[in-house]
């Protein structure tokens, strides 16, 4: 059919139409497209910012747990040396090496058995945050 026959600015119509229906229809694909990738990534950075919070809450935790233990054992080992002298009335050497000075600061050497279980509880810890924000760390 010509321009200008009956029908003919009807069929040009109808073809523009069909094509821009798919030229919409492309683009709108695509920008779904786009859309679910940007909502996947922000998922994805999201997780790991709360994997991330996660894990520092955990070490904060660790940091604070270590350093109370590490206070505690040295206020004990002051207690046991003070009833050592005063009421075992035992002589000041001998208590001295019962219950030597201990490091009572945040960073103190702990003994293997209370450091492992501070430093399982971390693991533990950090194991949950990687499981409940998804990130497979």
């Amino acid at each position: 059919m010509s321009a200008g026959a009956p029908g003919g600015a009807a069929v040009k119509a109808r073809t523009f139409c069909r094509r821009s229906v798919r030229i919409v229809r492309t683009v709108i694909g695509g920008g779904l497209a786009a859309v679910m990738l940007l909502s996947n990534a922000t998922q994805e950075t999201a997780a790991q910012s709360a994997y991330e919070a996660c894990v520092n809450n955990a070490s904060a935790v660790y940091d604070a747990s270590h350093a109370a233990e590490c206070k505690r054992l040295a206020e004990q080992n002051e207690h046991d040396r003070a009833d050592c002298l005063g009421q075992l009335k035992l002589s000041p050497s001998y208590c001295d090496a019962s219950y030597p000075s201990r490091d009572g600061s945040p960073n103190c050497t702990l003994p293997a058995e209370n450091a492992t279980t501070i430093d399982a509880a971390l693991e533990r810890a950090r194991y949950r945050c990687a499981r409940e924000n998804g990130t497979g760390q």
